[in-house]
């Protein structure tokens, strides 16, 4: 594959090419807002990027759905008296100084114990980010066996930080998310697994794809409502 650009207006919209015995110039955007463009033997750079000039606009909008579906702006701050979403339930805080670093639920509340109270941030963002693989790999597990009933389904799925994503579909079916889910109630989590699996049979944010997630989650539209309530 070739990596090539064409200017449109402010934007760059970077692609990359493949030739392919094909008689018309295909054009798919992934999940990850990345360009691929499929053209025949025959047709020449210049005439590829005319045709993608001429596309520009639809380009410019898949990828700026994309990046609206997965805008995950959420921070927190580790002080007693501040609080922190879990699973979509609202936690307070207290941090106390104590001979051993531990996190307790009391109730609505998050005890945050450490020994130096300058690195409870740290701290508390490393115990949170142990819970969120292993709390959102439990909530996966049940969403991919119902998928696994008729499609292909990964044999693990695997976590990252992702600044402007909740979840991911690689060209080669590679299921990332985002441990940030975690403060996301657990419906909403459910979508994300569901999304990111039914990119696994259709790459791209097309009729088929749609249609398959409504088969699959009927109610998918109103979790994705509650979801983007967390940004």
């Amino acid at each position: 594959m070739m990596i090539e650009q064409i200017k449109y207006g402010s934007h760059t919209i970077e692609f990359e090419l493949k030739y392919s015995n094909r008689k018309t110039l295909g054009v798919k955007i992934l999940p990850d807002t990345s360009v691929y463009v499929t053209a025949p033997f025959e047709l020449s750079l210049d005439k590829i990027k005319e045709n993608l000039s001429k596309k520009a606009s639809w380009i410019i909008n898949q990828k700026t759905y994309f990046l609206n579906f997965d805008s995950t702006v959420v921070s927190y701050e580790i002080k007693t008296g501040y609080s922190v979403h879990y699973l979509g339930r609202q936690y307070k805080l207290i941090v106390e100084k104590s001979e051993k670093n531990e996190v307790l639920y009391k109730g609505n509340l998050f005890l945050v114990s450490v020994k130096d109270k300058r690195k409870a941030q740290t701290f508390f963002d490393q115990w949170l980010r142990e819970r969120a693989i292993l709390k959102i790999s439990e909530i996966a597990k049940t969403v991919i066996k119902k998928f696994g009933e008729r499609y292909f389904i990964p044999s693990e799925i695997y976590f990252q930080d992702m600044p402007t994503r909740w979840g991911s579909c690689t060209i080669k079916d590679k299921l990332i998310f985002n441990p940030k889910l975690i403060h996301t109630p657990k419906r909403c989590i459910e979508y994300v697994v569901m999304h990111e699996l039914c990119h696994m049979v259709h790459k791209h944010h097309n009729d088929s794809f749609f249609k398959l997630l409504t088969i699959m989650m009927p109610d998918w539209e109103k979790r994705k409502i509650k979801l983007d309530s967390y940004l």
